[in-house]
C-alpha cells in the first residue's frame, strides 16, 4: 500500500465558545467515516452532533474514547468532546432538531453477488425522513457512505421524498460527498482532504456545504451527485490497479534477479506517474478497494459496460497470496507439518482493521499446503479470530496458533512471514530472528533490515526481489542477500 502519512504537524484546536454562524453538522454513523467526519468538522470550529444506532458506541463516543483505534485518534477526539464541539445524540430526532446537514456515514458492505449492500443506507435515510415530515426549517441529507453511481438521485432520493413528504427544494437539500480517508492516516486525511468533492441536487445545499468546508485547506470540486459518487470508485479502482501493477512487477523483478523497489522508484519519478501506490506486497486489503472494485464491476455490468482493467485488478490481487506461499515453499521446500509464523494480521499497520486482510487468503494457503501456522499480531489479533471463516475456528488450537507475543510466534518455528509492516517487527533486533527454527523470514512488505537477518544467521527473502541463496545450497552466490542489491544512484 501507500507509505503511511504522519500525523499533521498541527492539528486545529477546538474552539471553544458560542456556536458558531455556519451550518450545524449531524453525523450518522460512528465507525471510520463518521468519526473522521465529526471530528474534522470540530476540529475546524464546526458545531457536531453525532449519532449512531449502537447505545454502547454512542456512550463511548460521548465520553471521548474512540471505537477505533487511529494514530492521534483519541487525542483529537477527546479535544473536542471536552471542547463541546461534538456531542452525541440520544435518538434520532434529537440529532435532527440540532442539525443542518446530516451526513450519512454508514457501512455499505459487498453482497454474496460483489454488489453493494445498500440496507444501512435505506434503513438511516427512511429513519431521517421520519423525523423530517414533522421537523421544522431546511435541512439537507448528505451521503458521506460509498456507493455506486446514481444511489444518492436514485434510491436516497425516492426514500427522502416519500417518507419525509417533502419534495427537495425549499425545505430539503441532497448531496453527495464522498471520503477519501485511508486507514492508517485517518485523522490526517480528515483534517487536510486532497479535495472536497460535492454533488448537490439543489444550490442551497451546495452554499451550505461550501460553508461547512470554509475553514479546511481544500479545494472544493462541484460537480452532480452521480459524478461525485463516481470520483470515489474511479480512484480507488486506480490506486488498486496501480498495486496490481506493481504486483505483476515485482514477480518479474523476481524472475529476473531485480528489486522492484529500486524498478518502481525509478517509474516513480516520471511526473505523469508519482511515486504512490507503487508498492509489491501481499496485495491491497481494507474495507475500500476490493469492496468498492466487486461493487463498480457489478454496477457496469448491470448496465452492459465492460471494465477489464478493473477486473485484472481484482485478479492479480486473488492470486498474490498463493504467490505468497510459493515463495515460501521456494525457502522450506513440501510446507506439510511445517511451522510458519505469520506476522501481521490487520490489513496494514497503525490500524486494527482485519477487513479483507490478505492475513486470510494467506493462512488459507499455508494451511491447505499442510503447514501448521502461528499468528501474531500487536493489536489485531482478537479481531482476526474473532472473524475468521466458521470452518478455520475449529482449528484453532491444533493448526492455528494464536501468539500473544512477538518471541513466542518466533521461536522454533521454521518460517517467519511478514504481512504487515507493524513498527514492532521492524525493531525486533536478530536475537527475535535468532530464535526461528527454520532458515529465515519471508518479507512480503520488504520492511526488515536484511543486515539485521544476515546478524542472526538468518536468510532474507522478499516479495520483489531475487530469492536468496540457502546457506546450504552449491551457489555462486551463496550468501549474498537481497539487501546487497543497490538502489539507483541518483544524481542531482
Amino acid at each position: 500500500m501507500t507509505p503511511r502519512a504522519s500525523l499533521p504537524s498541527r492539528i486545529p484546536p477546538a474552539r471553544r465558545g458560542p456556536v458558531g454562524r455556519g451550518p450545524r453538522v449531524g453525523v450518522v454513523g460512528l465507525g471510520y467515516v463518521g468519526i473522521a467526519t465529526g471530528v474534522a468538522f470540530a476540529a475546524h470550529g464546526t458545531r457536531v452532533v453525532g449519532y449512531d444506532v449502537q447505545g454502547a458506541r454512542r456512550d463511548q463516543v460521548a465520553r471521548g474514547d474512540s471505537p477505533i483505534y487511529e494514530p492521534g485518534l483519541d487525542r483529537l477526539l477527546r479535544r473536542v468532546v471536552r471542547a463541546k464541539r461534538l456531542t452525541v445524540a440520544s435518538h434520532v430526532a434529537e440529532l435532527v432538531g440540532e442539525s443542518d446537514l446530516l451526513f450519512v456515514c454508514v457501512p455499505t458492505p459487498s453482497a454474496p453477488d460483489g454488489s453493494v449492500d445498500l440496507r444501512f443506507v435505506e434503513e438511516a435515510v427512511g429513519d431521517l425522513a421520519l423525523v423530517l415530515r414533522k421537523a421544522p426549517g431546511w435541512k439537507a441529507v448528505v451521503v458521506k457512505s460509498t456507493v455506486v453511481p446514481g444511489t444518492t438521485e436514485g434510491l436516497v432520493r425516492e426514500v427522502l421524498v416519500r417518507e419525509s413528504g417533502r419534495e427537495i427544494g425549499p425545505r430539503l437539500g441532497l448531496a453527495a460527498n464522498p471520503e477519501f480517508l485511508a486507514e492508517g492516516s485517518l485523522v490526517a486525511d480528515a483534517l487536510h482532504p486532497s479535495r472536497v468533492v460535492i454533488g448537490c441536487s439543489d444550490r442551497r445545499t451546495a452554499r451550505m456545504l461550501r460553508a461547512a468546508y470554509r475553514g479546511f485547506p481544500s479545494p472544493v470540486v462541484e460537480l452532480s451527485p452521480t459524478a461525485a459518487e463516481l470520483v470515489k470508485y474511479a480512484s480507488n479502482a486506480f490506486l488498486a490497479s496501480r498495486i496490481s501493477f506493481a504486483n505483476e512487477m515485482a514477480a518479474l523483478c523476481e524472475a529476473t534477479g531485480t528489486d522492484v523497489d529500486a524498478v518502481m522508484q525509478a517509474v516513480g519519478m516520471d511526473p505523469r506517474l508519482g511515486p504512490r501506490f507503487l508498492r509489491a506486497g501481499p496485495g491491497f486489503g481494507g474495507s475500500c478497494f476490493t469492496k468498492d472494485l466487486r461493487a463498480l464491476l457489478a454496477a457496469a455490468g448491470a448496465r452492459g459496460v465492460e471494465l477489464p482493467l478493473s477486473e485484472a485488478a481484482l485478479t492479480v490481487n486473488e492470486r498474490q497470496p498463493r504467490h505468497v506461499a510459493e515463495l515460501a515453499e521456494r525457502l522450506l521446500g513440501d510446507l506439510a507439518g511445517k511451522e510458519v509464523a505469520l506476522l501481521g494480521l490487520s490489513f496494514k499497520a497503525d490500524t486494527g482493521d482485519v477487513r479483507e486482510s490478505r492475513a486470510y487468503p494467506i493462512l488459507e494457503e499455508l494451511l491447505r499446503r499442510g503447514a501448521r501456522v502461528r499468528l501474531h499480531d500487536p493489536r489485531s489479533l482478537d479481531a482476526f479470530l474473532e472473524s475468521l471463516p466458521p470452518p478455520l475456528h475449529g482449528r484453532i488450537s491444533r493448526e492455528i496458533l494464536p501468539m500473544r507475543t512477538l518471541r513466542e510466534a518466533v521461536e522454533g518455528a521454521d518460517l517467519a512471514v511478514i504481512q504487515t509492516d507493524w513498527k514492532e517487527y521492524v525493531r525486533a533486533g536478530p536475537a527475535i530472528w535468532r530464535s526461528l527454527r527454520g532458515p529465515g523470514v519471508l518479507d512480503t512488505r520488504r520492511c526488515l533490515y536484511p543486515r539485521t537477518l544476515r546478524a542472526a544467521g538468518k536468510v532474507y527473502a522478499a516479495v520483489g526481489r531475487p530469492p536468496p541463496a540457502l546457506p546450504a545450497a552449491e551457489d555462486p552466490e551463496a550468501g549474498r542477500s537481497p539487501g546487497d542489491l543497490r538502489k539507483p544512484a541518483i544524481s542531482r
